[in-house]
């Protein structure tokens, strides 16, 4: 099954600047740096990304999903006109004072906060970063009132529990979840997205289809139904920034179906430890196995 979102990569036009961002506004520590495998590079169709450097920030406490900025350049970037990996979705204490506190710094408010239903449980805004790529910075007022339920953090700004992903097809995406992963499925519904809407001229009271895949450790993934006239993934050069991969914790014992392998990494015996998928939106995902699958006997 789906256990837990472990890292985010997000393309950076300017390594030490978005870096210096996340730990001066998000409270984000660095924890490690390196560069891109060739390998996973051309597994998720960016082969241009190959050996360029990273730096993975982490927050100072609590839950740790690791935001990993790659070093890019695609400054033609914007926010939900592609299918694919759209936005992060933090774990935050105030978002009213973290509007105030990201004032003129190098994320930019697009909505909010307001609350995203009529319960009044869940407080959202969203924003933009240095390099435009989009966070939902979501507050849960009680947790247990949610179909997600992530463990909380003490810091202002805490780990990514949700990512949001748009789709051309929904039904297909979500027929992928169910057909390969046990994992329970909410929706689709109709919901109100603004952030969607603008990105489109669409009003604001536009319903989107939407649909959410839950993981055990109260993590998610939020499938919107793009408008037919969204870009397909990969974007066109200059235009492929924001996430360009998403790194998942995953239980063999929780798969119904083998996993389509872009690439696979093994271990001494073997044995299949995680590699990489192509989701239907064209979504690239890392899978990182709990415990190593042994490789099929042979027919």
């Amino acid at each position: 099954m789906l256990k837990s979102i472990l890292m985010v990569w997000v393309l950076a036009q300017n390594l030490a600047l978005t870096q210096e961002a996340y730990e001066d506004y998000l409270g984000y520590r660095s924890v490690d740096e390196g560069a891109m495998p060739a390998e996973l590079a051309a597994a998720i169709d960016r082969p241009e990304l190959a050996d360029r450097r990273f730096v993975t920030m982490m927050p100072r406490s609590g839950p740790q999903v690791g935001l990993r900025l790659v070093e890019g350049d695609a400054s033609g970037y914007v926010p939900m006109k592609r299918v694919g990996w759209s936005a992060i979705e933090l774990l935050v204490q105030d978002p009213e004072q973290l509007e105030t506190e990201l004032a003129g710094s190098a994320f930019g408010h697009l909505q909010g906060p307001d609350f995203l239903t009529e319960q009044k449980n869940i407080l959202a805004m969203q924003v933009t970063g240095p390099n435009r790529e989009l966070f939902y910075l979501t507050h849960m007022i009680d947790p247990s009132k949610s179909f997600l339920r992530p463990q909380p953090s003490p810091e202002p700004v805490g780990q990514t529990f949700i990512m949001v992903m748009g789709s051309s097809d929904l039904e297909a995406s979500l027929s992928f979840w169910r057909r390969h992963f046990d994992t329970s499925v909410v929706g689709p519904i109709p919901y109100r997205i603004g952030v969607l809407s603008n990105a489109y001229d669409l009003p604001q009271d536009t319903l989107h289809p939407l649909a959410l895949v839950s993981m055990s450790d109260g993590y998610g993934i939020e499938i919107d139904q793009y408008p037919e006239q969204a870009t397909a993934v990969p974007a066109p050069e200059g235009e492929r920034g924001g996430v360009v991969l998403v790194s998942l914790s995953v239980d063999p014992e929780g798969l119904k179906a083998p996993l389509p392998w872009r690439l696979h990494y093994t271990d001494n015996a073997g044995a299949i430890e995680g590699g990489v998928i192509t989701l239907p939106s064209g979504a690239p995902i890392e899978i990182c196995l709990t415990t190593a699958l042994l490789p099929a006997p042979a027919p």
